[in-house]
């Protein structure tokens, strides 16, 4: 009995079954193990601010020379003036700005409080709340040193929002969500539907209802596909949105033109992946590891700035970071709208470059399986005779 059972151990877990070691072991320990490395790597400094600096005394200087000596936050840019900065927080390149307001030190010698506003971008709460908090600690040090003996607070932090004003979980994560569930199947679609013929044995059957054409076979997959999930997309998001400010017609044309970019590159990665394993069961399976966990890499719950160079390059591959990105800005409103169409055209490049992936290599599955089908069919004739059916239904 002990010899049948390790008899059969041996043949389930080591008859040469790379699949299962790939699911058993590989996968969820080499997964778990990229995403704790990912979130514990680096400790998030350097977290690239700007300042306004209105006035111009000392108390002020005292202020920017303490946010500069601070290793949480960078002063990477000083603003001549506010849409300066705003313009940097929608295009990613702050993350927060200060505003050192005129009248600060007279305010501050007459005990009437100086406020100073603090402005961070409403979709990037996790950054943010590291670079205020250093902030606040800056602001109230040097305020503490000059004035404890007059005052509790003698200078006071405002925080205000760049987009997102209302700070809600639709505006921060929910609409979000939404996007990275399509973007999964956007991937998981095309999968299902590129590897079907593969794994019923009927490349020459769709062929034939596509005239012998490889190129319309895969049109005619591909692109209402795509349309239905494009279209499904952007009418949840439209619902998902109904609760913040009202976008322009302008700023939906934008958004659904990402969300579109996105739905087709998505689309032309889960072919792609089937052209190259030839297998429902492998694509499915590296689809799930990617676009799975792709959210946590998109920038919206951790900051892509604190991830590894490696983690960084593997986020700007995921076109669900792209599409992040043009949703932000369309949630600064008007000023967004400039910064979003760099997301779109890599959207678009994306969309373009794993549809050629997925055609050159389909083509070539395609042309072989037809054969090997149509290779079967003469064997099960010569083999059985005219009455075996030439195809299995």
């Amino acid at each position: 009995m002990f010899l049948d059972f390790f008899r059969t151990v041996r043949k389930v877990y080591f008859g040469h079954n790379i699949v299962l070691w790939l699911v058993l072991l590989v996968l969820p320990i080499g997964t778990s193990v990229f995403m704790v490395d990912v979130f514990s790597a680096e400790i998030l400094q350097h977290i690239p601010v700007g300042i306004i600096k209105q006035d111009r005394s000392q108390l002020a200087d005292e202020l920017e020379e303490g946010l500069r000596a601070n290793p949480v936050v960078d002063v990477v840019l000083e603003c001549h003036d506010f849409s300066e900065c705003e313009h940097a927080i929608v295009k990613g390149e702050l993350q927060a700005f200060v505003v050192l307001p005129y009248d600060l030190e007279r305010r501050a010698l007459r005990l009437e409080t100086p406020v100073i506003p603090v402005y961070s971008s409403g979709q990037n709460y996790l950054t943010n709340s590291f670079a205020t908090k250093e902030i606040r600690s800056v602001v109230s040090s040097i305020g503490a040193n000059i004035f404890t003996k007059m005052m509790d607070e003698p200078v006071k932090v405002q925080l205000q929002s760049v987009g997102n004003t209302s700070g809600n979980y639709q505006g921060f994560l929910g609409m979000g969500l939404v996007t990275a569930i399509f973007h999964l199947a956007g991937i998981l679609a095309a999968v299902y539907l590129f590897s079907l013929t593969f794994r019923d044995h009927r490349v020459r059957e769709y062929l034939a209802a596509a005239g012998g054409s490889r190129a319309i076979l895969g049109l005619a997959t591909v692109i209402p596909m795509g349309v239905i999930q494009s279209m499904a997309m952007i009418a949840v998001y439209a619902y998902t949105h109904r609760f913040m400010a009202p976008m322009t017609l302008d700023e939906f044309i934008m958004v659904s033109a990402g969300q579109v970019a996105m739905v087709f590159a998505c689309n032309g990665v889960g072919a792609a992946f089937v052209g190259l394993t030839g297998n429902m069961r492998m694509s499915t399976s590296a689809a799930g590891v990617i676009a799975g966990p792709a959210f946590a890499f998109a920038g919206q719950t951790f900051p892509i700035m604190a991830m590894p160079f490696a983690v960084r390059c593997f986020a700007f591959l995921l076109p669900l970071t792209h599409v992040l990105k043009v949703q932000s800005c369309m949630l600064q409103g008007s000023v967004g709208k400039a910064h979003a169409w760099d997301s779109i055209a890599i959207l678009i490049g994306m969309a373009i470059f794993w549809h050629l992936v997925a055609g050159r290599t389909l083509f070539m599955r395609w042309k072989r399986a037809a054969q090997r089908e149509e290779e079967h069919d003469l064997k099960s004739v010569s083999l059985f005779g005219d009455e075996v059916k030439l195809r299995r239904k």
